[in-house]
This record gives structure tokens, sequence and C-alpha cells, in this order.
């Protein structure tokens, strides 16, 4: 279980993290997201042991990070894919952490194989792409079979094979027990799998949720040839309705604040005809932009 209770951080005047606090439990993928400079790195090297913070308290597995006698069992973390000896081949760079920490060469090639570059191993890291280089850091990562898994912005230079096979990595490593915890711009990568959601804005917590109630539904799309009786139609129910802009919308449609079934209720009941109706689901993006813009979370 990873935690931050009340942390600040500040970098000569400019602030880094101001009394965030949130929990990644065991078995759980949490998602935290914010727009750069945020204080997503400045969160994740708190966890990790590399920033002390100016105040508050960081916990991995209920002690301080680093105070562990073999820290790579406790949190594997990747901050980045730039970081490597390019003169170095993979599995060089993986053994020289390996020594340190007394992890045998099969576990080694038993990462290089779990993150699908046992086949380049051999090859020097200068002839990596990014996508490697992030299966590399990730294999470090992995290589004390850790508690606790924090990854940066893991996604970047990922193709679409990539994003499917580490989405069902990260899954993995949370139902076997795991805490994860992910920093994204990405949000469409990692919706499908995160089970909760932080969002920092300039070092603050803004909003925590179950990804399940940030997706929750978002009122009713309708569609009809009079759009002005279906205006009046929610009025007269004292429903908000407002012109329907998301994607995918159809040209002409409304939105209204209500659940699907009262709203298909009230509209044959009072014999509204409508071409189009259906249920609004909110995106984690769309969450994610209601929530910095100030409105009422979930």
């Amino acid at each position: 279980m990873i935690s931050l209770s009340e942390v600040s951080k500040d970098y000569g005047g400019v602030r880094g993290l101001s009394s965030a606090s949130f929990e990644v439990p065991d078995g759980l993928v949490a998602c935290l997201v914010g727009a750069n400079g945020a204080g997503k790195t400045t969160a994740l090297k708190a966890i990790g042991g590399l920033v002390r913070p100016d105040g508050g308290e960081v916990r991995v597995d209920g002690a301080a990070p680093g105070r562990s006698p073999y820290p790579l069992g406790r949190l594997g973390l990747v901050l980045g894919a730039d970081h490597w000896v390019g003169s170095r081949t993979g599995f060089q760079c993986l053994m020289g952490i390996a020594r340190t920490s007394g992890i045998p060469e099969v576990r080694v090639r038993q990462c290089l194989e779990e993150t699908g570059i046992a086949a380049v191993g051999d090859r020097k890291v200068r002839t990596y792409s990014l996508g490697m280089r992030q299966r590399l850091s990730l294999a470090a990562a992995m290589l004390g079979q850790p508690q606790n898994v924090v990854l940066d912005e893991p996604f970047n230079g990922l193709d679409p094979e990539g994003v499917r096979w580490l989405r069902s990595l990260l899954r993995r490593l949370a139902d076997e027990g795991r805490a994860v915890l992910v920093s994204s711009h990405l949000l469409g990568e990692v919706e499908d799998i995160a089970d909760r959601v932080v969002v920092l804005n300039e070092g603050r917590v803004l909003a925590q949720a179950p990804v399940d109630q940030v997706r929750r539904p978002g009122g009713v799309i309708v569609r009809a040839d009079d759009p002005a009786q279906v205006v009046a139609l929610a009025h007269s129910r004292n429903w908000q309705v407002e012109a329907a802009e998301r994607p995918g919308d159809s040209e002409g449609a409304v939105l209204i604040d209500a659940g699907i079934e009262e709203v298909q209720r009230a509209f044959f009941d009072e014999g509204v005809l409508f071409t189009e109706m259906r249920e609004a689901k909110r995106s984690l993006e769309g969450w994610f932009f209601h929530v910095l813009e100030g409105e009422q979370e979930p």
C-alpha cells in the first residue's frame, strides 16, 4: 500500500506539492492525472525517496521510502527511459542492478522475457527505440518482484500492441495483490484498467474517486425533429437541459440531466416524439476537465 498524508514540497518558492493526500491500496490500479507541472512527478519521486518532502508523510507498506532491507521487493519505480548507459546492453544494465541486490541472473532473463525484450537483450541500449527503453525500465522495476509498482508516463513510446500489453500487465499485477500507481496524461490509455483516479493541479489534490463513479451515467442524449418540445418537457419536470456538444453527439441533440428510465416514461406519457435517445456516459477525460473547471465532483 502507498499513502501520502498532507505532503508538501517547494522548489525555491515554486510549489511542487501542497498538502497532498491520497492512497493506493493493494490490489488496485490508481491513475494520477494532471497537466504538466501539476506535481505528478514530484509525488512519484517522494514515494520513491528521491525527494524529501518539506512536510507530511509518505509511506510504502507502512514504512518511509527507502527504509527496507530489501527495497526492490517493496517498490518498483519507473520514472523515465532516458537514464540508461547507451554503450551497455539491456542485459548488462539489468545485471548491474541485480548484483547490488543479490538477484540471480535467471531472474534478469525472466524479466527480459516478461517485458518482451529478450530478443534484444544483447543489443546496446543506444540502438533501442523509446518503447524498448520503456520496457527495459519496467524490467528493472520488476526485478525484485515488488509489492508496489509506480510508473511515470509508461505508455510513452509504445506502439498499439505495446499499449495493450502494458494494460494487461498492470491489470495482472494489481490482480495479484500489488498496489499499482500510474501517472499519465493519456487518459484514454488508462481508463479501462484504472480502479481509482487522483487529479493533481498546482500541487494540490483536486479530486479523487473510483473510476466506476467517475464514469457513471451523465444524463440522456435526446434528438427530435422539434427540439423546443423536448426542452419544454424537460423544463416541466425541472430537469436541467443543454445542447449536447460531446464527441459523437448528433447535430441538434440535447442533454437532459436525468435518468434514462424516467426520461423515457415522461416522453411516452406526454407523447413527445424523438428520433434518438441514449444514455450519456461520462469519460475519465470528461470528468477530469469538469474537475479542473471547478464543477461538482462525483
